[in-house]
C-alpha cells in the first residue's frame, strides 16, 4: 500500500506531467536554434536552410543559426544533432540521401532516421531531368534508347557517386528499356555536369534546381523528366511515362526532424515557424527563382513519406550493388 507521501509524489508528478509539455512549448526556445546541414556552405541544402532561418528567426523570437557539418553521408552532422538536448533548439536538415538512401547505401550507418529523429516537416522537392550535352546529337529518348541497343559500347551516364539517386534512377531506367549503359561515379553533380556539357559523359539524372540555369544558358539539353507530371521550370519537357517509359520517377527532397524524445508541442512549434518562413514573399520568390518546388507537411505526414521513401530506396541500393565502407 502507498503512504500519503508517495500518493502526494505520485500526485504531483503526474501533474507535471500533464502541463510539463505546454509549459515547455510555451517557453520554446529560450535561446537560439541551430539548424545544422550535412552539406558545405553554398549547396543546395545549405542555401534551403539560410532562406528559411532568417524567417523563422522572426517567427520564433530568436535567432536561428545554420551549422554546416558536412562529410560520412550525413553521419557526421546526424551524430552532433544526437547528443544535443532533446528540446528542439537543434535541427538536422538532410535530403533524400540522408533519410532514405545512405542507411541502405553504408555498411555500418550509425543511425536509423526513424528511430534516432523525429519528422518536423519536409522542405522543398525538386524532380531529376534526363540530360544530355547542348550539341549531343541525341534528341530524344527513343533515339537514346536506340543508340545504347546498338552501339557496341553502349552509352556512359554520369551520376553524383555511388550510390546517389542519379546512380539509383539510372539504374532503374536501364532495367526498363534495356540496352548497355556504363556508369561512371563522381564526386557531387558539379564535376558530373561538367562532364557532360563536355561531351564526356552522353548523358546524367539530376535535380531541375541544378540543372535549370544549365538548359537556360544552352549548356545542356533536357530530354525527359523523371515525374509523374511535368516541372513547371521546364514545362516544355515531357515526363519519362508520356515517352513509355513508365515507373522511372524519383526526385530529391529536403526536410527538417529534431532528436527523439523532443515533445510533441514543440514539434508542432517549430513545424509552424517553418511553414510561416515558407510562405514568406522573399522565400516563395527565392525558392521560385531556384527552381525549388515548396513541399511542407505535418510531421505525421513527412514521417510516413520518410518511411515510404526508405522502403522504396532500400531494394534499388541493394540490387545496384553499391556499397560503402
Amino acid at each position: 500500500m502507498w503512504n500519503r507521501r508517495q500518493l502526494f509524489a505520485a500526485g504531483a508528478a503526474s501533474l507535471a506531467a500533464c502541463v510539463g509539455a505546454p509549459a515547455i512549448a510555451q517557453n520554446f526556445p529560450n535561446r537560439a536554434v541551430t539548424m545544422v546541414v550535412p552539406f558545405p556552405a553554398g549547396g543546395i541544402t545549405d542555401a534551403v536552410a539560410r532562406a528559411l532561418a532568417s524567417k523563422m528567426g522572426e517567427q520564433l523570437g530568436k535567432p536561428v543559426i545554420v551549422d554546416n557539418r558536412p562529410g560520412g553521408g550525413g553521419q557526421i552532422a546526424a551524430a552532433y544533432v544526437r547528443q544535443q538536448a532533446a528540446d528542439g533548439h537543434t535541427l538536422y536538415v538532410g535530403a533524400t540521401e540522408m533519410f532514405a538512401i545512405n542507411p541502405s547505401l553504408f555498411r555500418n550507418f550509425s543511425y536509423d532516421p526513424l528511430k534516432d529523429f523525429s519528422p518536423v516537416t519536409s522542405l522543398i522537392a525538386s524532380p531529376l531531368v534526363l540530360v544530355v550535352p547542348a550539341n549531343s546529337s541525341l534528341t530524344s529518348v527513343k533515339e537514346l534508347i536506340a543508340q545504347a541497343k546498338s552501339r557496341k559500347d553502349g552509352l556512359n551516364f554520369a551520376s553524383q557517386g555511388m550510390g546517389s539517386i542519379g546512380h539509383l534512377l539510372g539504374e532503374t531506367f536501364r532495367g526498363k528499356v534495356g540496352g548497355k549503359f556504363n556508369h561512371v561515379a563522381y564526386k557531387g553533380s558539379a564535376p558530373a555536369l561538367q562532364d557532360v556539357m563536355g561531351g564526356q559523359v552522353d548523358f546524367m539524372f539530376d535535380p531541375v534546381i541544378t540543372t535549370a540555369p544549365l538548359v537556360a544558358g544552352k549548356k545542356l539539353k533536357p530530354l525527359a523528366i523523371a515525374a509523374d507530371k511535368r516541372s513547371p521550370q521546364m514545362p516544355d519537357v515531357p515526363t519519362l511515362a508520356e515517352l513509355g517509359v513508365p515507373g522511372v520517377n524519383a526526385g530529391v527532397w529536403f526536410g527538417a526532424v529534431v532528436k527523439t524524445g523532443t515533445t510533441a508541442a514543440v514539434v508542432e512549434r517549430l513545424n509552424d515557424a517553418i511553414h510561416q518562413a515558407m510562405k514568406d514573399p522573399e522565400v516563395v520568390k527565392r525558392f521560385a527563382d531556384q527552381g525549388m518546388q515548396a513541399f511542407p507537411s505535418t510531421p505525421a505526414q513527412f514521417g510516413s513519406f520518410m518511411q515510404s521513401e526508405l522502403t522504396k530506396w532500400g531494394p534499388l541500393v541493394k540490387a545496384s550493388g553499391a556499397s560503402i565502407e
